[in-house]
């Protein structure tokens, strides 16, 4: 079977880390940007600075799911890591498998929330490094305002990532390490995101941002959805 016809020149995937012994469970995701697909293998751009594949610590054979969405179905497959073509592109071979799935849409809610956030500290890798170093940190105690400033901003918030205003200029694909008080006194979730949308600047100074989260612990992920859950019904119930 021919999976490369499922891909166009340009087309947007996100490819997730498979792990065989995580813990805890993440959420581990790139974007990527179709080259050139073939039956079995599939050439992917990656949008994080001309040495992003250098930067992931890619090795043969690592296994990835590759999610996308093609002629209005989303699609699922895994695949495996080949080579790197260059420093800023990656080729992946097929598994043998497809699915046609129904894509997960997170409930999304307005919300007035402490944000930190954490821009421009380097490389792909160095911002997965530091966030591991964080949630490290995290986990032994340290306090959050050792690890960032908070700010309480109106956001948009859901499960797989968040619109909030930022200090201009705010770049496509700029990698940002966001640190959220979500009042469920299970601490502070943290999370690295990659601007996904850009705004235009507001009245305010600020730009507006839509980020989608690359390296989250599931459970904090699961966190952020029964918050947002919650928050929907209590609006609900208020508009009865």
């Amino acid at each position: 079977m021919s999976f490369g016809k499922y891909f166009n020149k340009g087309q947007k995937v996100f490819i997730r880390r498979l792990y065989s012994d995580e813990e805890p469970p993440t959420v581990d995701t790139i974007t990527g940007y179709v080259m050139h697909s073939q039956p079995m293998q599939l050439d992917l751009a990656l949008p994080y600075g001309s040495d992003t594949a250098d930067s992931y610590p890619f090795e043969p054979g690592m296994k990835f799911e590759i999610m996308t969405d093609s002629k209005g179905m989303g699609l699922r497959l895994t695949a495996s890591f080949i080579e790197k073509i260059s420093s800023q592109d990656i080729r992946l071979e097929f598994a043998g498998d497809l699915e046609f799935i129904s894509r997960r849409t997170y409930p999304r809610v307005d919300v007035n929330a402490w944000v930190g956030l954490k821009r421009g500290a380097g490389t792909l890798s160095e911002m997965r490094q530091l966030w591991r170093e964080h949630m490290d940190k995290i986990k032994a105690g340290v306090s959050a305002e050792e690890l960032t400033e908070f700010n309480k901003y109106l956001v948009n918030l859901a499960g797989g990532g968040i619109r909030l205003p930022m200090q201009p200029p705010v770049d496509m694909a700029e990698l940002v390490l966001i640190y959220l008080s979500i009042g469920d006194k299970k601490g502070i979730i943290c999370g690295l995101a990659e601007v996904i949308w850009v705004g235009e600047e507001q009245s305010n100074g600020l730009q507006l941002g839509g980020l989608r989260f690359l390296k989250i612990l599931e459970e904090d992920q699961a966190r952020l959805d029964a918050v947002v859950n919650r928050l929907l019904a209590r609006l609900d119930l208020a508009g009865q």
